[in-house]
């Protein structure tokens, strides 16, 4: 009879595409659950090598009973794409068609399918970082 594999842990990380590395904040998190470290880093760095080197992405990680893992990598985390079109503009504020470039970026991992949904949604995030989104005027 087949042995099932259990989840023994769900970890939800954010971590830097391309630069996995046995020192915290992985090693501690992983190490405690009984994964081979090393071999978890080749695996992210491998499924991240098409990102920008560096880039945050959210990366979960589900532990099972035999000490094996899946890794389930994200979206950039939409605070970091916002802050990256502000830096490239090198303004105060963002543009309506920069909102909905973020939103395009985003909309795989957002819990709508309608991009003005989306557009609304970053916009919303866009707020919260006490960043204005300019008139179409601007």
């Amino acid at each position: 009879m087949p042995q099932t594999r259990r989840v023994q842990a769900k970890i939800r990380l954010t971590l830097a595409a391309g630069k996995a590395s046995p020192a915290p904040p992985i090693g501690p998190v992983l190490g405690q659950r009984g994964i081979n470290i090393q071999q978890f880093c080749k695996a992210f760095n491998a499924a991240t090598s098409a990102l920008a080197e560096g880039v945050p992405v959210t990366t979960r990680v589900i532990v099972y009973s035999d000490r094996t893992f899946d890794i389930s990598i994200g979206t950039v985390p939409t605070a970091h794409l916002v802050r990256e079109a502000l830096r490239k503009a090198g303004r105060g504020f963002i543009t309506p068609s920069d909102t909905a470039d973020i939103a395009r970026a985003k909309l795989p991992s957002l819990n709508t399918n309608s991009l003005d949904c989306a557009i609304r949604t970053i916009a919303g995030t866009v707020r919260s970082m006490h960043t204005a989104i300019a008139d179409a005027g601007h």
